[in-house]
């Protein structure tokens, strides 16, 4: 019998609800990515190395992409090592820049996210609950899936129209016609 911890499973579930449940991906899927992305960030919190409030993880189809900004390398690399050794994990995208953030830092570059998020969201043309937005020192990232060529770059104006955004990292996979 496989035991799980409380706490895991309403991270996961908070997970399934948040990303939506539309598209290819089945509930199992999301569930499993949801426990990878809850394992890594328990390890980030007591890692003393790594500051976790500076560090995003998102999970999908186990691929772990890391975001934000730490201070030294040593914590880049740690963080990278941590997820790399966590089960389930295929592969670790590791975006993590070295810097200073401050507190001022983190709260424009959440509003950001939030700004870009709604614009997304404002868009008949796509689904914002496919697509994960990160915001580190005014870059964005979109990552997630998309249902055309023409909502890729679409969510790719609409990230980059926003106040504040230097730069759009578009990791938008355009999904398979079925």
């Amino acid at each position: 019998m496989i035991r799980i911890a409380p706490q895991t499973f309403a991270a996961a579930l908070l997970l399934l609800v948040a990303t939506g449940c539309s598209g290819n991906r089945t509930v199992g899927e999301r569930i499993d990515d949801g426990f990878i992305t809850s394992k890594i960030e328990t390890k980030l919190a007591a890692d003393p190395q790594v500051s976790a409030f500076n560090v995003g993880v998102d999970t999908e189809n186990g691929v772990v992409r890391l975001s934000g900004v730490v201070k030294k390398a040593e914590a880049r690399k740690e963080a990278e090592d941590l997820a790399r050794n966590t089960d389930g994990v295929r592969r670790v995208v590791n975006d993590i820049t070295i810097g200073d953030q401050t507190l001022g830092d983190r709260v424009n570059d959440g509003t950001t996210t939030t700004k870009v998020k709604a614009k997304l969201a404002a868009d008949p043309e796509i689904n914002p609950f496919k697509i994960d937005v990160d915001t580190s020192q005014g870059v964005v990232t979109l990552s997630g899936s998309v249902s055309s060529r023409k909502a890729k770059e679409e969510a790719e104006k609409l990230a980059m129209s926003v106040k504040g955004v230097t730069d759009v990292n578009n990791r938008l996979k355009v999904e398979a016609k079925k």
